[in-house]
This record gives C-alpha cells, structure tokens and sequence, in this order.
C-alpha cells in the first residue's frame, strides 16, 4: 500500500509504501506516481497520542459499567480524531473499585489486538493526590489516600504491569520514596492535584518526576503574585509540561505563555476527556460522579460549578493551540504525536523505514480535519 500527503514540517510531498504493518519507505513524491491514498491537498502525519483520557464516544472508563466492547468502541472513535495510542486513565476511587476497573481493561486488551496496539499502558490519575479544596478537582475526598506502594504492586499485579504512568502531589506523606520506588520499576511519574511549596516540586523532580499532569488545571484559589507551583513548574526544564488546550481550562493568553515558557520541544497535548467527548451534550458519569456536558463544550459536576474533565478531542486541541499560541501546524503536529517519546518509550510518534505504520491523513483549510487513521497499516477511520 501506498500513502501520499504533505508533510507538515517542510510542506513537501512523500509517498509512504507500506508492508504487513510498517513503513518499507518513505520517499519524495515523484509525479504520475501512483497511490492508493492520498492526494494534493491533504497533509501525512504519525498518529496522535493522548496521555490521559478518561472516557470518549459515551463510555466512562471509571464507571462499574465499563465493558471490554465498550473500551474497544471507544477506541475506536478516537482513531477518527487522529489519536493512534493512548494511556485509558482511572480516577481517584476505592481500591475494590481501582482493581475491578484495571481487571475489566485487563480482560479487554487480553483479547483484542486492536487495543493492544492503541493502548500502550495505563495512567493512574489519583488515589495519590491532595485531599485540599481546590487542588484535588473533582477526586472523591473519601478516597484520597497517601501513596502505597503494596496497593500499586497489586494494582500492576492486575493490570499485568500495563501501569505506565501516575499522577501524584509530591507533598504528601511518603510520597518522596514513593516516586524514587515507582521511576525504579519504570514507571512515568507526574505531578499533579498538588499544593506542595517549591522545595518539594524541586525534591520529586530530582528524585525522578518528569512532566507536569495538566498544569494550571486544578489549582488553590489562592497563589502568590510571583512565586507559585505554576510558576516554579513552567522554569523547571527536567519537566515536560500537558496542557488541556480548550480554551476553558486554560485561557488563551495561559497556552501561549507556557508555550513561551517551555518551548516547543518541553510541550505534549492532552485532552483529560470523557465520556461525553466524541458525544453529544447531556448527563454523563465520570466514575460515582454526574456530570453535565454542555453545548460549549463545558463538563460541571451537576450541582455545583467544577469542571469535571473535558469534551476536547486530539483535532482540535492541535487546531487550538496554533491559534492560542501563534505557532504553526508543524509545532503543534510536534506536541501531539512525537514530545511524548520523551517520557515514554512506547510512543512512537514518528514516521520512520521498519516501524508500524501508524498514520494520519488529514487537511488543514482553517482547522485540522482528520480523513484517514492508520494504525499498524490497518485503515480504522
């Protein structure tokens, strides 16, 4: 098979000849040649990757209801928005309800070769986090817990060691050892849901925590003018930084600073979606909770004002942060398929002779518009 488009970095055209599942060849197209994919207009991609959802197309990763057909439809529906790989993420809850969620995602990869290829592991956002107002979101205050290293083992005994990735507020008890211990097994530690003073943020980085979980999302009501754990994050370069680029978790002006701030190079998109993206508005669950998805894209809590994950989707969180920020496609391309190579080593996030053809066609008039997804030379959008 045979795949044309325009590479976002030079704008030029390639045709990519693929073979049982991987790239045989990239190579300058030549014209009159021939493709089964592929033409003018449209531009060739790696496949997106999203460090954190939640939920997507109407399943709720959290809920007891989840099923190994739901989290394959789920898949699925995200390949339509370019994502190829991601990390399913579970909420703070109750250990029984941690373990019966990782055993039901365990049973579904086990048996489908699909979401074996798309789910490259899992994030553990909480039960680790801080029990504050303010800092801790929409996590359950009941089952806020400082960190345990014999209920992860038992987690990763679960999951089969698919726990890639944890969320973790550095300041609470244990947690310090606790971080040191999970980067020693090979897990990906980030910090998130926090209120710990600087000294702390500095001690979890050099004891190996590596990216910041959706910064600015969460934080106390109340930070100092000049000297804030945003702040202190943003000029730490051993951190790579996610941002949920939606325009309601972070206001414009605030992408386009941490973009300032970090660089191109330190960025990686995420989207901390649920259920109801991929969706139409209405009631939803995220684990215990309810939720309302609204016309503008907003998820509160019913009852009260907090936001409760997002509606956002890989597509159009790349076509918003070259508008908040002023960078262009190639850039934000960068952000959303090949950064997170830098935490994880089973992204692959790059086009390259003899690895697994996952790509994305799509065009570009005003915003990104996704046409094809490939994942491993299968066709799935």
């Amino acid at each position: 098979m045979i795949i044309q488009g325009k590479i976002p970095q030079t704008e030029s055209t390639i045709s990519i000849v693929i073979e049982n599942g991987k790239v045989i060849q990239v190579c300058p197209d030549q014209e009159g040649s021939l493709c089964e994919f592929g033409e003018a207009p449209l531009y060739l991609c790696p496949g997106f990757f999203d460090p954190q959802v939640n939920g997507f197309a109407g399943v709720d990763f959290n809920s007891p209801r989840l099923t190994p057909e739901g989290l394959q439809r789920a898949a699925c529906s995200l390949a339509s928005t370019g994502v190829t790989s991601f990390f399913p993420t579970l909420i703070t809850s109750s250990h029984e309800r941690m373990v019966h969620q990782l055993k039901i995602m365990t049973d579904a990869l086990r048996n489908d070769s699909l979401l074996r290829k798309m789910v490259l592991g899992i994030h553990l956002e909480g039960p680790y986090i801080s029990s504050e107002e303010g800092p801790r979101g929409v996590h359950p205050l009941e089952f806020i817990r400082p960190p345990q290293w014999e209920e992860l083992e038992r987690f990763q005994e679960i999951g089969e060691g698919r726990i890639k990735c944890i969320t973790i507020a550095p300041e609470l008890e244990g947690a310090i050892p606790f971080i040191e211990k999970a980067v020693a097994h090979g897990i990906v530690v980030g910090i998130g849901h926090t209120c710990a003073p600087e000294e702390v943020i500095e001690k979890a980085v050099q004891t190996g925590a590596c990216f910041s979980c959706h910064l600015g999302n969460a934080p106390s009501a109340l930070l100092p003018r000049y000297r804030s754990i945003i702040q202190k994050q943003l000029v730490m370069d051993q951190l790579m930084t996610c941002i949920i680029a939606d325009g309601i978790h972070l206001p414009h002006d605030v992408v386009k600073n941490y973009v300032l701030a970090k660089g191109i190079d330190r960025m990686i998109l995420t989207t901390d979606c649920m259920a109801a993206a991929g969706a139409s508005p209405g009631r939803y669950t995220l684990g215990d909770l309810e939720v309302e998805a609204e016309d503008d894209g907003i998820v509160r809590c019913v009852g009260n004002s907090r936001l409760a994950g997002s509606t956002l989707t890989m597509d159009r969180a790349i076509t918003n942060v070259i508008r908040f920020a002023e960078i262009d496609l190639s850039s934000a391309i960068q952000m959303a398929a090949q950064n997170a190579q830098k935490l994880f080593r089973e992204v692959r996030g790059e086009i390259i002779p003899g690895e697994p053809a996952d790509l994305v066609l799509f065009e570009y008039p005003e915003e990104l518009l996704v046409r094809s997804t490939w994942i491993e030379g299968e066709k799935i959008f």
